[in-house]
């Protein structure tokens, strides 16, 4: 019995204290387009989801979150939502990402944890754009390097419905290279053949992983639920999902690090 009792409070330990706040892991990975621009090549984004501010985490792992990102010397950092679930964590969100669009500049969509915090987003998504961050709803921002230009495109929530991909692409050059940024994986399939490159979060990438039984839970519609974590491609359509850095519900991570992913793009010959 007190190895049982000993046992689960180890087990306890680690998946609250030490996997979640002091095991932060960086994904390097190198992706290959015919269609990206000469100019963009090697172009390096960093991309962190799902932070949670206000569930209970150390203050070390933004600290680990943010050296990671130093280290990536990122071209751009881009975050896929969910920032925030509480009212009272605004400022702490603000904070971390100023010192994001310190290192370089930032693009924010927001998820659905952003919508039920209960806080002000109006309030919040100025305080963003005070700090330097570019929030987009639906919209798209063209990046300039020497003669050529991608598009990052923002979606919003896919998850609580807001999401609007015509809009968002509106008048966006057809043969343009584009990158679009939504917080649920789900709106991928509507995306295939329209962008280049998707980013999203939002899964946690199943935060709790049982052995032998495996995720705990996905929070995807059933059509969608093969998008949990990592890189997929479907024809010319890639799509690239974080673990993410927070937890949602419950401060565990168990067999399921936060992450923070950098994403080289390279220009593949035709």
């Amino acid at each position: 019995m007190l190895a049982i009792c000993v046992a689960a409070v180890a087990l306890l330990v680690y998946s609250s204290i030490i996997e979640p706040n002091l095991m932060v892991t960086s994904t390097r990975m190198t992706l290959s387009f015919e269609s990206l621009p000469e100019d963009f090549n090697g172009f390096k984004i960093a991309h962190v989801s799902d932070l949670h501010f206000g569930t209970w985490h150390l203050a070390v792992r933004n600290d680990l979150v943010v050296r990671a990102i130093e280290g990536f010397e990122p071209d751009l950092i881009v975050v896929t939502g969910d920032l925030i679930c509480k009212p009272l964590s605004v400022d702490e969100a603000l904070r971390f990402t100023a010192r994001l669009t310190s290192i370089a500049p930032t693009i924010v969509v927001l998820g659905n944890w952003d919508y039920w915090s209960g806080a002000d987003v109006t309030l919040f998504v100025e305080g963003l754009r005070g700090i330097g961050a570019v929030v987009m709803f639906n919209e798209w921002v063209a990046l300039k390097r020497g003669s050529s230009e991608i598009y990052v495109v923002g979606l919003d929530d896919p998850h609580t419905m807001r999401d609007d991909l015509a809009k968002a692409l509106n008048r966006v050059p057809p043969n343009a290279f584009k990158i679009l940024l939504a917080h649920s994986p789900q709106a991928f399939k509507a995306t295939l053949g329209q962008v280049d490159l998707v980013l999203a979060g939002h899964t946690h990438g199943g935060q709790v992983v049982i052995p032998l039984l495996g995720l705990l839970y996905v929070p995807l519609p059933p059509d969608s639920r093969e998008y949990v974590k990592g890189l997929f491609v479907e024809g010319e359509t890639s799509m690239y999902v974080t673990s993410g850095v927070g937890c949602s519900l419950l401060p565990l991570r168990f067999l399921c690090p936060p992450e923070v992913a950098l994403i080289t793009l390279v220009k593949s010959e035709s």
